[in-house]
C-alpha cells in the first residue's frame, strides 16, 4: 500500500487503487474507507503520525532567539546567568556575548527553540536587574516576536502576524510595536522603529521571518539577534557557561 498527499487529504492506495483517505477536523481526523481492512486504517493514521511528527520538528527548528540587555558589564551577566538559568531551565550551556553597541546577548541551547521558555528567561534576567531588556526571536520560522521590560515590567510587546496569537481584536492591537516606548528605553529613532516593526494578517504579507528580524534588531541598534546558539558559541570574547 501506499500513501500520499492530495490536497489536504492523506490517501492510500494500492496497485492503482484508492482504498481510502483520511482528513483533519478541528476535534481530530475523519477515515473513509472503502476498504475495510484493518491495515488500510493503520495506514493511514501512521502516515498522519509521522507527518505531524515531521512538522513539529520543523516548527520547533524554525523557532530561535535571545535575550539583550542593556548594559556593557559582561560579568555581572555572567554572574546573573550562573544563579538565574538553573532555576527556570534545564539548559547544559548558555552563551553571554561581549558588549555590543552597549548590549549584551544570551543565548540559551534550550530556551532558544522554545518561545514560552525564551520569554520566561528574559523576564527573569530584567526581574533580576536593573537593565532594560529586550527579548527579540523568530517563532516556527513564520512569525517575529519583540518583548521590552524594565526591571520586570513588560513595557512593549510586538508580534509581527498578531492573527496567529488567537487573541481578541483589542489585544491584537497591542501586539504592535509602540515606537514611543521602544525610542524612550533604547534611543531608536521611532519614524525608523515604526517603518520596520510592521504586522500583517499572513506572514506571506511580510517579509520573512529572519529578514524582517534582522530589521527590527538594527532599528533598535541591536547586534547578533539573527544568531543561533551555536553561532554565538564561537562569538570572539564570548563566555560559555556551563551549567551543573
Amino acid at each position: 500500500m501506499n500513501v500520499r498527499h492530495e490536497g489536504e487529504l492523506l490517501v492510500v492506495e494500492e496497485d492503482g487503487r484508492m482504498l481510502g483517505s483520511l482528513r483533519r477536523e478541528t476535534d481530530g481526523v475523519v477515515l473513509e474507507l472503502k476498504d475495510p481492512r484493518e491495515g488500510v486504517a493503520l495506514a493511514l493514521l501512521r502516515a498522519a503520525t509521522a507527518y505531524d511528527d515531521q512538522v513539529a520538528q520543523e516548527l520547533e527548528e524554525g523557532s530561535f532567539g535571545s535575550v539583550h540587555l542593556q548594559t556593557d558589564d559582561q560579568g555581572a551577566v555572567v554572574k546573573l546567568v550562573e544563579r538565574l538559568v538553573p532555576r527556570v531551565l534545564t539548559s547544559r550551556e548558555t552563551v553571554v556575548s561581549p558588549a555590543r553597541n552597549g548590549w549584551i546577548a544570551v543565548y540559551d541551547e534550550n530556551a532558544e527553540r522554545d518561545p514560552d521558555k525564551l520569554r520566561a528567561l528574559g523576564r527573569e534576567l530584567s526581574s533580576a536587574s536593573a537593565h532594560v531588556t529586550i527579548t527579540i526571536g523568530v517563532e516556527y520560522a513564520r512569525i517575529v516576536h519583540l518583548v521590552a521590560m524594565e526591571r520586570g515590567r513588560l513595557m512593549d510587546e510586538y508580534v509581527s502576524v498578531p492573527s496567529l496569537r488567537n487573541v481578541a481584536p483589542g489585544d491584537a492591537i497591542a501586539l504592535r510595536a509602540n515606537p514611543t516606548v521602544l525610542s524612550r528605553l533604547t534611543g531608536a529613532d521611532p519614524g525608523r522603529v515604526r517603518s520596520v516593526a510592521r504586522t500583517a494578517e499572513s506572514p506571506d504579507e511580510l517579509p520573512p521571518a529572519d529578514e524582517l528580524l534582522a530589521d527590527v534588531a538594527a532599528a533598535l541598534g541591536i547586534e547578533g539577534a539573527e544568531l543561533r546558539f551555536d553561532q554565538a558559541r564561537e562569538l570572539a570574547g564570548a563566555v560559555v557557561v556551563e551549567h551543573a
